[in-house]
């Protein structure tokens, strides 16, 4: 038997259809039961922070994947979202411990590292977040690591920004409808010469990565990245892809400092587009170092940046205008 914690997320929802697909007993814990969630699937409704809840949850279950989260603020509040990510976090261990679960597997975050100015990203790099979820993930992975030191299994996965059909991320479907949805002033911004990379990674390579986890003993008391290969520039990619995806949209370039200076001036008037991640996101340089979980479980990403973004933009056009 297995328990995903996260039902309603986008990895969520794909873990969860290959699990069944491969005749797999399935429980799922959420904040509330997503219309799509399948009905082989036993759902519980739980913030995480009702340990009877959980105990419930866990009977008979032999591996917990917990990627249930709480990943902004505007919408729970800040403290709301910090109590989930690491009390909630919290909860599901010491339930895990009780019951001797054979296998605990955790979806951090990449944006552990925060900024970092030296690429790849390998997973002993100095843990720097610099974003309120970020700092819940390293808090939750010391949780992680101290029940790993008193006997329980535990895994952690740090995958860069996940985005695919379905995606629920706002920066993400911001960025789509920039580029798609503004009529004549459709536009793709690019900072700088546009010479800064960011990895993404498709939430099936996810579930494979996770799946290998759970099936590889080797894997136990491990922390893996996980991302694409092969990441372009920021350039590049938005060349690429408006080519292939026939986008009808301007390439903006902006300087850094202008980028900065209209992120504050946005954030009082609750404008979403270049919040914090978003300019990190077309700033900054990010591509996570992969070699460890190739090496150790055989994992490789299926899907390049250039084909997650054409995969995702079809998926937009088709469901969102």
């Amino acid at each position: 038997m297995i328990l995903v914690t996260g039902c309603n997320s986008l990895v969520g929802r794909t873990l969860i259809a290959k699990l069944l697909q491969d005749g797999e007993q399935v429980k799922v814990i959420d904040m509330w039961k997503g219309a799509k969630l399948p009905d082989a699937a036993t759902f519980y409704q739980s913030n995480l922070l009702d340990i009877d809840s959980i105990e419930e949850a866990m009977e008979d279950v032999d591996t917990v994947f917990h990627l249930m989260d709480v990943e902004d603020a505007s919408y729970y509040g800040r403290r709301f979202m910090k109590k989930v990510n690491s009390k909630g976090t919290e909860n599901l261990l010491k339930v895990a411990a009780e019951k001797n679960i054979n296998h605990f597997i955790f979806l951090s975050s990449g944006k552990v590292y925060g900024n970092p100015d030296t690429m790849p990203i390998k997973e002993d790099d100095p843990l720097k977040p610099n974003t309120p979820y970020g700092k819940d993930k390293v808090k939750a992975e010391k949780l992680c690591l101290q029940f790993a030191e008193e006997g329980l299994p535990v895994t952690i996965v740090r995958p860069t920004i996940i985005t695919g059909p379905g995606v629920d991320d706002a920066m993400i479907l911001i960025i789509l409808y920039m580029a798609l949805a503004m009529g004549d002033s459709n536009r793709l911004y690019i900072a700088g010469d546009g010479d800064s990379r960011y990895q993404l990674v498709h939430p099936d390579d996810v579930v494979a990565a996770l799946l290998a986890i759970k099936h590889k003993q080797v894997s136990k008391g491990k922390i893996y990245n996980i991302g694409s290969d092969n990441v372009p520039t920021q350039l590049e990619q938005v060349v690429k892809v408006k080519e292939i995806a026939q986008l009808d949209c301007q390439i903006k370039h902006i300087t850094p400092f202008f980028t900065r200076v209209l992120s504050v001036l946005l954030k009082p008037l609750n404008i979403h587009y270049l919040r914090k991640d978003h300019v990190q996101f077309i700033l900054s340089n990010f591509v996570l170092d992969c070699n460890k979980i190739k090496e150790e479980l055989n994992w490789v990403p299926k899907k390049t940046n250039i084909e997650i973004w054409t995969e995702t933009i079809d998926w937009y056009r088709r469901e969102k205008l």
